[in-house]
């Protein structure tokens, strides 16, 4: 399947993880008190640290895109080993973490079932995603669609609780692991190959490396609940409802980084089209955001209100992060020193290793900027905002460094596509503007209102996009047809 077509289905994905998304944030945000999904927030933080030897699977989607099937076993078998250390040390900093950061703990044998689920499902979706994109993201599809059906019985069953929300998202987790298992079942049949397991733990010294920018990153909520307070952790995070979906535009790009680890001609071409695809939607949803902020939090609780500006900052920085990401999947997909085995000093010298040194910039300069809003703020809402600010620096600073690396190799930034993009995403903000949605329903129409003037501004600007129209429409009249009954 094409670059354009894998990009759709990922997208599509997002896109649906957005609408079950906004369900489950409207059923988690009206039930619970902002201390409480706070904790939910400074919960997800806590996770993202015991399971961070999941860094260990970027070598098994390499290995297993040059053709090593059996990366999939020694992945497997890492993530249980690693699974049962990350459990074991959860549960003996049980006691210090639950009085540090306010988390009740009746919910820390709910975290601790998490891990080893976790670790499973990156294992075997990382393999899947070297051979079969498309699979990958449909496991993806099956996650959303069990957290829909969960929300729903959290709402049949009275148990809208931090327990309850927890419970709901583990069994989807759990659905998607089924589906991963089965579509990866056929490299089961291969013994696993202990010189794989060594290659991927020799190799990942590398990504170790970066797991501390990893960690330093994943301060910011545990710094702000720790230091500031629960609620300002809430107005911090209740944003990313909407700044993710900017952010979900990267996934149109998704498929960039597996092609570039299999295709070596027109490497060019192929990120120029990834970024296009990338700001083609990137651009308005961020226009829209900063738009409507106010709008969209109020849909959520009145009581986010205040916090628009923290919004609009975090649509910004998940606007360059997106862009950002696709330049750090062309230098790593052009990267081809692991493809035989390679010495650690080799891996040292590799385009790899410069984005681990970059993810550290990144990192330390977003952590500091937290630090100091930590101690210049005076409110919760104060705190949230300079954080997010803080971020945004980060991320610009980061696609300047990764452009320059990035044009080295010949690409060309597609600055008139990103103009026209920009001119469009003006003329829809000022036609939902005057909306001023208050409630979902006027929210959709918004959407839909803003959507028609957008891609109709630009289908008269952009050449590029009428073609990528009319490929569109022939494809889907091709499939109708396909799909008609013959006489």
């Amino acid at each position: 399947m094409g670059l354009r077509l894998v990009g759709a289905l990922y997208y599509a994905q997002r896109l649906y993880n957005v609408l079950v998304g906004v369900v489950f944030i409207l059923v988690v945000t009206r039930n619970l008190a902002p201390s409480d999904f706070g904790a939910w927030s400074v919960i997800s933080s806590l996770l993202s640290y015991a399971t961070i030897a999941t860094l260990v699977n970027y070598w098994v989607t390499r290995l297993r895109a040059y053709g090593d099937a059996s990366a999939t076993l020694a992945g497997l078998a890492l993530a249980i080993a690693f699974s049962a250390a990350s459990s074991a040390i959860l549960l003996l900093l049980t006691p210090g973490i639950t009085s540090a950061f306010s988390i009740p703990p009746p919910v820390i044998p709910l975290v601790l079932a998490y891990i080893p689920v976790l670790y499973v499902n990156s294992a075997l979706y990382s393999s899947l995603y070297a051979t079969n994109p498309v699979r990958a993201a449909l496991s993806d599809f099956v996650f959303e669609t069990a957290k829909l059906a969960a929300s729903a019985l959290l709402v049949l069953l009275g148990a809208i609780t931090l327990q309850g929300v927890l419970l709901a998202i583990l069994a989807s987790h759990l659905a998607q692991a089924l589906v991963l298992f089965v579509c990866v079942r056929g490299d089961f049949t291969r013994t696993p190959l202990l010189p794989t397991a060594r290659k991927i733990i020799s190799y990942s010294w590398v990504n170790a490396v970066a797991s501390l920018s990893a960690l330093i990153a994943s301060a910011d909520v545990l710094l702000i609940s720790h230091y500031a307070s629960n609620e300002a952790v809430a107005y911090y995070t209740v944003v990313l409802a909407f700044s993710n979906v900017v952010g979900y535009s990267y996934f149109l790009g998704r498929g960039l980084y597996q092609r570039l680890l299999t295709v070596q001609a027109g490497s060019a071409a192929y990120v120029e089209e990834a970024l296009r695809l990338v700001l083609l939607i990137g651009m308005p949803t961020a226009l829209g955001a900063l738009t409507l902020a106010p709008n969209l939090l109020y849909i959520l609780n009145p009581v986010y209100t205040p916090a628009a500006n923290v919004l609009r900052a975090a649509a910004l920085a998940a606007l360059v992060a997106a862009v950002s990401g696709i330049l750090s999947d062309a230098v790593q997909g052009l990267e081809r020193i692991d493809r035989y085995d390679a010495k650690p000093g080799e891996l040292a010298r590799s385009k790899i290793f410069r984005t681990v040194l970059l993810s550290y910039l990144r990192s330390l300069l977003g952590i500091l900027g937290v630090a100091l809003a930590l101690r210049a703020a005076r409110d919760p809402l104060g705190v949230a905002l300079g954080a997010r600010l803080s971020w945004l620096t980060a991320e610009v600073l980061t696609l300047i460094i990764l452009a320059r690396w990035v044009s080295a190799t010949g690409v060309r930034a597609p600055l008139m596509s990103t103009a026209r993009f920009v001119v469009a995403g003006l003329f829809m903000s000022a036609a939902v503007a005057p909306l001023n949605p208050l409630r979902i329903r006027e929210a959709l129409l918004a959407v839909l209102l803003g959507s028609a003037v957008y891609f109709s501004t630009l289908y008269l600007i952009d050449a590029w996009f009428r073609s990528l129209a009319r490929q569109a429409v022939s494809r889907v009249a091709l499939a109708l047809s396909r799909l008609a009954p013959r006489p």
